[in-house]
């Protein structure tokens, strides 16, 4: 049976590739067979028009032939002109229409039929009398070409029609579904197994044809028919992903069909290998030809077609998603991705954010469908992509502040897609993740917004007012956790503003959001949709009450936290002082980032004078544990500090541990020399040790915070081992420490 099959598919292939010579043998044989039955059945036809008609047609004498030649030549000259001018000129346009007419059944037996039958009368005006054929004579002038004259000028109208682009398209593209279609057939999948021949052809017509649509695509200006080819080329894929699981596994090889097409013809054989591996050459070279489109139409200013890729690629991508296709579903993805590259680069070159805005839009529309079907780990890869793409524009959006409005719209389609998670009830644990990377949207990392002009950063902040109004969805659904981490992200801002400006721009987003309808009051490629709207305007009161009373918390930790920054400016300056008053870049931003974070938080007490007491000399001694290390005191090292001091001052709080660090810090950046500071180190100790009101029990105690200092941070340094053994022995301790090897913790020996 495998043999048949592709003796079959062999002969169907052979029929397709000499189609003009066989439809020119087929038209031959058909008009001698009909020479012929009408000379043997010429009795019969001649009583009956001589009865009815009154016609003698058994004398040749009363048929006039000389006629037929110019009749002939006439309706040659009208059909072959026809197709000699319009095939000639629209070929121009679309080269796939030679193709397409020299393979078209229709046109060849019309064609060859005109032909042969025109040598036929020209035959038979010669040799009638001596061949004795009157039936010739007759069959010619009253059938032949009464049915050529009959059909000429519909022939002529089907080639006008034929030759319309939006009919090649549609011509080009039921060619590739049928050869995809036919794909899945046994004999195909059969005759594949048993002849790698049979697989490169297949191969080629189907990328052929493709190629053709993509030419089409190239030359044509017409949108309707830019709009009907990008469909195409959508539903095609489709179908092909559909189908593709019935396919042989052979067809996916890699034959030099493939690797001499066009769009492979650059790949690197680890490319030509992941291809094989994953089998996505037909999907890899589709997308590609999407992505080139879309270059073509954002460049040429066709932004509603530019738009319409990316509306296809969901298409796509709902198809691989209900296919469970994740190979190509990567690849929908990896084009996204693209196509946002794409668009930045215009948008920066152009000064032109439109296609960003469309774009967003579409993307968004992607990561809602991984959304219905339960596609976490879609959705926080999309996710990511957005922040990073959004934290690219959001720097260079200083240049070009429009972009700060595709900022906000990224930051609005996510705030959709967060809603439609809320409303999946997908756990908490994966909302709070993707909740983090849309207030990560407009942070791009190790990015100074001390240029940013503060209105932006401040009252007309639109990335905030979004965010804020997805809180306020958040307090309608009792998501309070939720909202409070946007309203802990938005207290940030108090780095950059005074605590008056602060309230004053939060009172003023929530003003605007109070105000502001669905509907905006011009019109965009989204229509007149309002992206700054938030339809929860009665949990406004309690999102402020909510945020205000974070903002305390928050300005005690950033008065606290002013005292370690005044440490790192003074790092910075001893660095230049040993430098000859050099700074690198970096570490002149750092230094003007901290000075500015330290205005901000800077409060007056000239006026207030502070006793340095035993609880300063705990507090320089943690300090010096924490700072002499590595310079630096970590985030998690503050904390200790914070915790070890409570031991030791079980009243204090945030105001009075800011007040006796300030006092601290402030006494150590006055010492200025390393050896200075090491020697107020001891002089704290013995103090410590010779306070009445502390005894053996809190001076281990305060050991033990020195370790948790030591250990806070992922690596314990020599210094900080040195300076624990150090209070060891000034405090006349029976204790003993040694630096424990690379992963273990600092411990106390036994």
């Amino acid at each position: 049976m495998e043999k048949i099959y592709l003796s079959l598919i062999k002969l169907n292939s052979l029929q397709f590739k000499y189609r003009t010579i066989l439809s020119f043998f087929v038209v031959l044989i058909s008009m001698v067979v009909v020479d012929i039955l009408f000379y043997i059945n010429f009795h019969t036809i001649a009583d009956i028009f001589n009865n009815i008609l009154n016609i003698d047609l058994s004398n040749p004498d009363t048929i006039d032939l000389t006629f037929a030649p110019e009749i002939w030549g006439g309706v040659l000259a009208m059909v072959l002109g026809t197709l000699i001018i319009v095939i000639a000129i629209a070929a121009e346009s679309s080269p796939k229409l030679m193709d397409l007419f020299v393979k078209d059944w229709l046109s060849l037996i019309y064609v060859w039929f005109l032909i042969l039958a025109s040598l036929h009368a020209v035959l038979i005006m010669f040799y009638v009398a001596p061949l004795g054929r009157v039936s010739s004579s007759v069959l010619n002038t009253y059938i032949y070409l009464f049915l050529a004259s009959l059909f000429t000028l519909p022939y002529i109208f089907y080639i006008l029609l034929y030759s319309k682009t939006s009919n090649v398209v549609s011509t080009i593209s039921s060619i590739i579904k049928n050869f995809i279609i036919s794909l899945k057939k046994p004999m195909v999948h059969s005759a594949m197994k048993n002849d790698l021949n049979i697989v490169s052809e297949y191969q080629k017509e189907i990328m052929g044809s493709l190629d053709q649509l993509d030419d089409l695509l190239a030359f044509t200006e017409f949108k309707e028919t830019q709009t009907e080819i990008i469909r195409e080329i959508s539903q095609i894929i489709q179908l092909y992903i559909k189908q593709k699981p019935n396919f042989n596994n052979t067809f996916f090889n890699l034959t030099p069909t493939i690797q001499s097409n066009a769009t492979f013809r650059t790949y690197t054989d680890i490319q030509y290998k992941e291809m094989a591996d994953s089998q996505s050459f037909y999907e890899v070279k589709t997308f590609r030809l999407l992505g080139s489109a879309y270059i073509k139409m954002i460049t040429n200013d066709r932004f509603d077609i530019a738009s319409l890729i990316p509306a296809e690629m969901v298409d796509i991508g709902k198809t691989c998603i209900d296919v469970n296709d994740d190979v190509a579903l990567g690849h929908v993805n990896i084009r996204f991705n693209t196509l946002f590259r794409f668009a930045i680069k215009h948008a920066y070159k152009n000064n032109e954010p439109r296609n960003l805005y469309n774009l967003a839009f579409h993307y968004a529309n992607m990561i809602q469908e991984y959304i219905k079907a339960n596609r976490v780990d879609m959705a926080k890869y999309c996710y990511d992509k957005f922040k990073f793409y959004a934290n690219d524009i959001y720097k260079n959006a200083e240049s070009n502040p429009g972009l700060y409005f595709v900022v906000d719209t990224l930051t609005f389609e996510l705030r959709k897609c967060q809603v439609l998670i809320h409303e999946k009830g997908w756990s908490d644990d994966d909302q709070v993740d993707l909740l983090k990377m849309i207030l990560q949207l407009d942070k791009p990392p190790g990015y100074s917004k001390d240029d940013v002009d503060k209105g932006i950063l401040g009252g007309n902040n639109g990335t905030r007012r979004i965010q804020i109004g997805l809180a306020l969805f958040y307090l309608s659904v009792k998501k309070n956790k939720f909202a409070k981490a946007i309203a802990e992200d938005y207290l940030d801002d108090l780095a950059y503003f005074d605590e008056k400006t602060f309230k004053s721009n939060a009172n003023t987003q929530c003003f605007l959001l109070s105000i502001f309808g669905p509907q905006f009051w011009e019109d965009t490629d989204r229509g007149t949709l309002n992206i700054y709207f938030a339809p929860e305007k009665d949990q406004i009161e309690p999102f402020k009450e909510l945020l205000f009373s974070l903002m305390d918390e928050r300005l005690e930790a950033l008065q606290r936290d002013v005292k370690f920054l005044s440490l790192e400016v003074d790092k910075l300056m001893q660095k230049r002082q040993r430098q000859d008053g050099y700074l690198n870049d970096a570490d002149k931003e750092q230094m003007e980032d901290l000075q500015r974070k330290i205005a901000a938080r800077e409060t007056n007490d000239e006026d207030s004078i502070s006793i340095w007491t035993i609880n300063n000399d705990i507090l320089y001694s943690l300090l010096c544990i924490a700072f002499f290390a590595d310079q630096e005191i970590d985030e998690s090292e503050k904390d200790v500090i914070f915790n070890s001091y409570k031991l030791f001052v079980p009243e204090v709080d945030n105001e009075s541990f800011n007040k006796d660090f300030g006092l601290a810090t402030s006494k150590f950046i006055d010492l200025k020399s390393e050896e200075s500071r090491q020697k107020q180190f001891d002089d704290s100790l013995i103090k410590i040790k010779t306070e009445p009101t502390i005894e053996n029990k809190q001076l281990n105690q305060l050991i033990h915070c020195y370790i948790n200092i030591a250990n806070a941070d992922d690596f314990i340094h020599d210094n900080e081992v040195t300076l624990i053994k150090h209070a060891i022995t000034i405090w006349e301790m029976d204790l003993t420490i040694n630096k424990p090897s690379s992963g273990q913790k600092l411990e106390l020996e036994k």
